[in-house]
């Protein structure tokens, strides 16, 4: 308790002091940006952007979404166009159910089972704010003491340094043993011009802390199914004694230099003829001795912007720090038995570190202009190089096995082409040339085509395609533990992906395929393994927001199938779908909006997860599915606050309990949430 009450008494520090100083302007825009797909927004908005300074440059500034509409959206799970297997609590490992393979060629550094929960340079934002901009956030359960606290801040702290902030709690104790989830993150980042805009730097440091209590599962599913048990904290689960820690942390600066100056100095000769000639001379006598006369030159100099310039130099240096401990107090229980042999029966202590020093250069065509995703031509190369090093604890020796480390150098390049303000072409291409993974490429083109004329704009249509050859990333060559310990040699794997969509207002349909050869997977046994072969996986979607009237809708819906079903388990169709009603009271000075929000998937073999290895995995025992999960939620905005109740996980009201997210775990459930949402603008 007197850890939270600091916390909070630190966020209203920030925001005093932030509130006291008056600048002379104003921070709310005083005209909505342009954006390719937007959601409707009222009155009162403040821009971002996203974080390096190409994006800031080259995108329309973005528009923070006030909407009473999404203000009860409590878990960050269900803000995208997925549905996340998940472990019966908020807060700990998933896995889409949805097929993506987001990973980049290069040395991996991401956590995908917590990708999610993590912040790091490519998720922060950067606002916009010249008056301070401050937004918090809380959220707390009816029961269970679950809470969950967010605080954002941006302005400007002189005359062109604008610094942003973010500080985040989350705590969930959960309802079944061994099911605590404790996340923390704070980022903070800062950005600063020159006068003249030549020069630019942008810094930023970003620090995660997960603590996840890991249960294994329920043992036995009927003891849940059957509910002959209400209180779900005595069924009985395959650990009770095993933690997971996460610990993230990084900083890094981005800087630029235009090449040349924004304007330039004209040299203007103005001939005139002398003065003293014509005064004294008549016409005609002027006439006559023209060619003896000599004119007198006036030489001045303008200013002028430059239309075109040679560029700019760009340098990104980025470190980072993952930390992954795992701790198991009795490491000899049938949960693990069919695994490797035990190199301490007394305790698992396993300690995976690992570090990332990357500098990149490179050279863009942008200058001094702002476009909003309209820029004529764009042109970048450059180089990356990254040293990178991995430290595995040794039970043996007890003690940390020396580093193995690794170097890295890669070929960087892209392009986007305008044509006829219709047709945008983007291409974009990276290749390991030396060290680490030599030979890995992968190559991203896009057209996108708009359709009708600027007065009545019927959309656009995108079709994207990427190959990509990636070789195994070091976890799946090599891992020590006391449950697992594997070397190997895997074949690189390549893919295709072709997508082709149709976006109109606020409405995207689209088709998708991917295929892939030599995959690398986890297998059955848990541990990576390689199809000899090629498959793909074919998807169809829908994605929507429509406001009728008073009603709002918005959902997703997707069609998905792999060709080798034994190798990549998926549902056939998933989706989600919100309604929501606004009702103005108080002659407009309050908006009151129930809502109901269905999610659904299909059955199928979803993949199991393995705490020791923080991995999902496939299995061919357990069919989760085909059960509707309903929330419904009241939300009230006053002015700039936002203020809801839910309840969620309303089927389980009809006795059935068949509400697995993914095997041996239930979802979680039917529990009120209470939150607020308050956003202050000066």
């Amino acid at each position: 308790m007197p850890r939270r009450l600091l916390f909070i008494f630190i966020i209203l520090l920030y925001s005093i002091l932030g509130f006291s100083q008056e600048p002379k302007q104003d921070s709310i825009a005083s005209q909505k940006p342009r954006s390719a797909f937007t959601l409707p927004v009222d009155s009162t908005f403040v821009t971002y952007n996203h974080f390096l300074f190409d994006s800031v440059f080259l995108n329309a500034n973005k528009v923070i979404d006030t909407l009473t509409f999404h203000a009860s959206n409590h878990e960050i799970l269900e803000r995208g166009y997925t549905v996340f297997s998940t472990e019966s609590n908020t807060g700990l490992a998933h896995k889409s159910m949805r097929f993506s393979y987001l990973k980049q060629i290069g040395f991996d550094m991401s956590l995908p089972a917590y990708s999610a929960y993590l912040q790091d340079e490519h998720n922060m934002i950067s606002y916009g704010s010249v008056l301070p901009y401050s937004e918090i956030r809380y959220v707390m359960t009816s029961f269970d003491k679950e809470q969950h606290l967010n605080f954002r801040f941006g302005r400007r702290f002189a005359k062109r340094l604008f610094v942003s902030f973010a500080i985040n709690s989350d705590f969930s104790p959960g309802v079944f043993k061994n099911n605590k989830s404790q996340n923390n993150y704070v980022w903070i980042n800062a950005h600063y011009l020159t006068e003249n805009q030549r020069y630019g730097a942008t810094a930023y440091f970003y620090r995660n802390k997960l603590e996840m209590q890991e249960n294994g599962g329920i043992v036995n599913d009927e003891n849940y199914t059957s509910h002959t048990e209400s209180d779900n904290s005595v069924i009985p689960t395959n650990l009770t004694n095993a933690t997971n820690w996460a610990k993230t942390a990084g900083a890094g600066i981005d800087h630029y230099f235009n090449l040349l100056p924004r304007t330039s100095q004209v040299k203007v000769e103005e001939t005139q003829p002398s003065p003293l000639l014509a005064d004294s001379l008549s016409v005609d006598s002027l006439t006559f001795a023209n060619d003896s006369i000599v004119d007198s030159v006036a030489v001045r100099y303008e200013t002028k912007t430059r239309k075109f310039t040679l560029g700019r130099i760009c340098h990104h240096f980025s470190y980072q720090r993952n930390k992954l401990f795992y701790n198991e107090s009795s490491p000899t229980v049938a949960f693990y038995q069919p695994y490797d042999t035990l190199l301490n029966a007394l305790k698992s202590s396993d300690s995976t570190i690992v570090q990332a020093f990357r500098n990149t250069l490179k050279w863009n065509s942008l200058g001094y202009q702002k476009y909003n995703d309209d820029i004529p031509f764009y042109l970048y190369a450059g180089l990356t190089h990254g040293f990178y090093n991995i430290k595995y604890y040794d039970y043996l020796e007890e003690k940390t096995l020396p580093a193995r480390n690794y170097q890295q150098l890669s070929v960087i390049g892209g392009v986007i082409v305008n044509l006829f303000k219709s047709t945008r072409i983007t291409g974009q291409a990276e290749l390991v040339t030396l060290g680490y993974q030599i030979g890995d490429f992968d190559i991203k083109g896009q057209w996108k085509q708009f359709v009708g004329t600027s007065n009545k704009n019927w959309g656009f249509a995108t079709f994207d395609v990427e190959v990509k050859r990636q070789s195994a990333n070091w976890f799946e060559e090599n891992y020590y533990s006391n449950h697992f310990r594997w070397e190997n040699d895997f074949k690189a794997a390549t893919y295709l992906d072709f997508n082709l969509k149709y976006n109109y207002k606020n409405y995207c349909l689209g088709v998708k395929q991917t295929s892939i050869a030599q995959y690398i997977y986890f297998g059955t046994d848990a541990r990576p393994t390689q199809f000899d072969g090629m498959f793909s996986i074919r998807e169809a979607y829908l994605s929507f927001y429509q406001k009728l009237w008073r009603f709002e809708m918005e959902g997703f819906a997707c069609v998905q199938k792999a060709s080798n079903e034994e190798v990549m388990h998926l549902p056939l169709f998933l989706g989600r779908l919100k309604i929501a009603y606004s009702q103005p009271l108080f002659h407009n000075a309050a908006t009151i909006q129930p809502s109901i929000t269905v999610q659904y998937f299909t059955k199928y073999y979803a993949d199991a997860y393995m705490p020791a290895t923080h991995t999902f995995y496939l299995q061919n025992e357990v069919e989760i599915g085909n059960y509707p999960f309903i929330e419904m939620a009241i939300s009230i905005k006053v002015k700039k606050a936002n203020l809801f109740v839910s309840y969620s996980n309303m089927f389980l009201l009809t006795g059935n309990y068949n509400d697995f997210i993914a095997p041996h775990y239930p979802m979680r459930d039917s529990r009120f949430f209470f939150g607020v949402n308050w956003r202050l603008f000066n």
